[in-house]
């Protein structure tokens, strides 16, 4: 009796370990975990029960204490190579026209190296979490809020600019 006791208690302690296992790989395939608090801010739009693959990126944690939103920009190649960190940024949001609301400002905090299948480049831009506008308006934070983003590569004046695309022309 002593030896099937043993023998069970063995077989218990495995199932046991097993479970423990199951779950543990059953967290780290379907649950999503933080170590810090904060706010959730998803990277695009998802839906109830979507696929996502392994590894993706889906949102990101900004702490509460940070004075900053980070909004998620796609750019085209062209002049891609003039980005650089710190650049100022005017974002212009969908919901929030221009003419009444004026733009917010922030600036280039990452620029991805390698393209996207699309030939799109990630850029990262930081705002301050007031959302104030150019006009002092401040604006209501909502997620996957839309719009348009000019990076200033050089701050040129309008003779500058000018001078520029003569430039281009005599040398055609």
């Amino acid at each position: 009796k002593y030896h099937e006791g043993t023998h069970l208690l063995k077989q218990v302690l495995h199932s046991y370990n097993q479970l423990k296992k199951r779950i543990r790989d059953w967290e780290l395939d379907y649950m999503l975990k933080s170590n810090r608090s904060g706010q959730v801010s998803f990277l695009q739009s998802w839906d109830t029960n979507q696929t996502v693959a392994k590894e993706s990126l889906m949102f990101t944690i900004s702490s509460e204490d940070n004075p900053y939103f980070v909004a998620k920009l796609t750019t085209p190649k062209i002049n891609a190579g003039k980005i650089k960190m710190g650049q100022r940024v005017h974002l212009r949001l969908n919901d929030y026209p221009e003419y009444e609301f004026g733009v917010l400002i922030g600036h280039v905090t990452n620029i991805t190296t390698v393209s996207n299948s699309d030939g799109t480049y990630n850029v990262d831009v930081k705002i301050p979490k007031d959302l104030k506008t150019t006009f002092g308006t401040h604006i209501d934070f909502k997620q996957d809020m839309q719009g348009t983003a000019d990076i200033i590569t050089e701050d040129l004046r309008l003779l500058e600019r000018l001078f520029y695309q003569f430039r281009e022309l005599y040398s055609r």
